[in-house]
């Protein structure tokens, strides 16, 4: 069966289809969401709300369209959403915001923080996938809908940028 046609019986009723829409779409609807919020837990939260919206619109999805196109513009207008949302926020309480600077420790490490500062969404989010989360190249460029070769340019740059700040003292 197809997204679409998963998407056509749960909005007819058929609540198990949602299941198999979910398991089907899980993984890209993380990676946009991981790509544009830079957090996993930030991610998880985008997740869980885009998944709040397929249940509550999924009797408004167009036939005829693409499925997997209209989650993904779901999961990032959720994750552009949040991430202007959260912009907007001043932590009052150092337990919340120990940087002035902005800079946010984590458990990633300075490495991270680093790569969050010099790299765009596209290098951090190609980097993240394949440093952190192991996955391959051609894998990535499945979940982010790109050619392999840009990909791998995108891979390729945020390491030179990574070796360049941290040669020029940017870290």
């Amino acid at each position: 069966m197809t997204l679409e046609e998963h998407l056509k019986q749960f909005a007819k009723g058929d609540a198990s289809e949602f299941d198999a829409f979910y398991l089907a779409t899980k993984k890209t609807v993380y990676h946009i969401a991981l790509g544009i919020m830079k957090e996993r837990a930030l991610a998880e939260d985008v997740m869980q709300s885009t998944y709040m919206k397929v249940l509550a619109h999924a009797g408004k999805y167009r036939e005829g369209g693409s499925a997997a196109a209209w989650i993904g513009r779901i999961a990032r207008n959720e994750a552009l959403n949040l991430k202007k949302r959260r912009a907007r926020e001043h932590a009052v309480d150092f337990s919340e915001d120990p940087s002035p600077l902005g800079v946010v420790h984590e458990d990633y490490g300075e490495m991270t923080d680093l790569a969050r500062r010099v790299l765009s969404e596209a290098e951090f989010g190609v980097l993240m996938l394949a440093a952190v989360d192991g996955y391959k190249r051609r894998e990535i460029a499945a979940m982010l809908k790109m050619p392999v070769p840009t990909v791998t340019w995108h891979y390729h740059r945020a390491l030179a940028k990574l070796r360049s700040a941290l040669e020029g003292g940017k870290a």
